[in-house]
C-alpha cells in the first residue's frame, strides 16, 4: 500500500518540472569506454598485425568494434532524460534530436509486448497522428506512467496499462484508509 501512496497524486508532490534520467555516471562511462575500446582495436589493426599474423587473431579486432560501436551507439541513441514540465513532457537524448508533446495533444498510451518492451504514447501534432516510443527499462517507470496518467485523464490505455496505473478506485481506498 505504501508504494501505491507514493504515486498518488505525484505531480502535486513532486511539482513541475520535474526531471528523470538515467544516471549520467553510467552513461558516460559506457561512452568513454566503448570509445577507448574502438580506438584501442583501431590501434591493434594499424601496428599489431601483420602478414604473418593469424586469421583469428586479424578478425578479432573487427569484432571488437562492431560490439563496441553497437554499445556506444546504442547509448548515444536512447532515451537519456524525461523532463515533466506544466505544458509538455520532453524526451532528451545524447546523439538525436529532443521530442516535446504537448499534454492535450496525448491520446493514447500503450505497451508494446514485442522483444524490447516499450510504452507507446500516440499523440496529436497539426492533425496528424504519430507515436513515440521509450523502453520500460527507464528509471522509475511506475512513476512516469502514472504521472502522465494522472496529467491526462481522458486518454485511453490499453489493457496492462489499465492494470498499472492507479485507478479513481484505488486513489479513494487510499484516502479513506488514510483518514481513518
Amino acid at each position: 500500500m505504501d508504494k501505491i501512496e507514493t504515486l498518488i497524486d505525484i505531480n502535486k508532490k513532486k511539482g513541475f518540472p520535474r526531471t528523470y534520467r538515467f544516471n549520467p555516471l553510467v552513461r558516460w562511462f559506457t561512452l568513454l569506454l566503448g570509445l577507448a575500446v574502438i580506438s584501442w582495436a583501431v590501434f591493434l589493426i594499424f601496428v599489431k598485425i601483420g602478414t604473418e599474423t593469424k586469421f583469428f587473431f586479424k578478425i578479432a579486432p573487427f569484432l571488437i568494434i562492431f560490439f563496441a560501436a553497437n554499445s556506444v551507439l546504442k547509448n548515444l541513441f536512447s532515451l537519456n532524460t524525461i523532463v515533466f514540465k506544466k505544458e509538455k513532457i520532453t524526451f532528451h537524448f545524447l546523439g538525436r534530436k529532443s521530442t516535446s508533446i504537448c499534454w492535450s495533444s496525448l491520446k493514447k498510451m500503450e505497451l508494446d509486448d514485442g522483444k524490447h518492451k516499450k510504452i507507446i504514447l500516440t499523440y496529436l501534432e497539426k492533425e496528424i497522428e504519430k507515436k513515440f516510443s521509450f523502453t520500460l527499462s527507464f528509471p522509475k517507470m511506475m512513476e512516469i506512467v502514472n504521472s502522465i496518467a494522472e496529467i491526462c485523464p481522458e486518454m485511453s490505455y490499453d489493457k496492462f496499462m489499465k492494470n498499472v496505473i492507479i485507478s479513481d478506485k484505488e486513489r479513494e481506498k487510499v484516502k479513506k484508509e488514510k483518514n481513518v
